[in-house]
């Protein structure tokens, strides 16, 4: 697989990359610096390599943040019946993080968090080019059509109601993910 290394531009050739994470660490030789390449968003898409990450059969990742614990457990029992893989976050700064540190196939932020709102962590997320191209839904347990008119001009994808989370969860999930071409 061709990539393309995200600090000095040099591509690279890589002649394995282990496991089904989308993200590695990996020594570029000609920067000399480890870096953490997104094997989805800095493969050179113009090679006719058969070893092309968009071919490997992995299960989606889904970063859920969220500071209830009953939030959390039922969303991570809905998507991973649902076959995606979840990484949870209890506050802003964690999400995040784990957002730069995994590169999920879509984030489902809560909008009132510890540390760090969701607003904030939308708002960073979208200004990071690293980050911007993953979808973000919304989540909230007050739905205020002037507040989701907002965060779909901040660059949310949409708004999930908690009231009704085990009942549109794992549809809305879908319908982001069909839409985005990197997923």
């Amino acid at each position: 697989m061709l990539v393309k290394c995200p600090q000095c531009g040099a591509e690279v050739r890589l002649a394995n990359f282990a496991g089904s994470g989308r993200m590695t660490n990996y020594l570029c030789p000609s920067c000399q610096k480890i870096v953490r390449l997104d094997l989805l968003q800095d493969e050179v898409k113009n090679t006719s390599s058969a070893s092309s990450f968009q071919k490997v059969e992995r299960p989606l990742r889904i970063l859920v943040a969220d500071d209830s614990q009953v939030v959390q457990a039922l969303a991570r029992q809905v998507l991973e019946e649902g076959g995606y893989e979840v990484i949870l976050c209890s506050d802003g700064m964690a999400a995040l993080q784990a957002a730069e540190n995994e590169h999920p196939d879509i984030a489902i932020i809560d909008l009132l968090m510890p540390r760090m709102t969701g607003f904030d962590v939308l708002r960073e997320m979208k200004r990071n080019p690293r980050l911007k191209g993953i979808p973000v839904l919304i989540l909230s347990g007050v739905y205020k059509e002037n507040v989701v008119g907002f965060l779909h001009q901040l660059g949310a994808a949409g708004f999930i109601d908690k009231q009704s989370l085990g009942e549109s969860l794992l549809f809305r999930v879908r319908a982001v993910l069909e839409r985005t071409p990197t997923a």
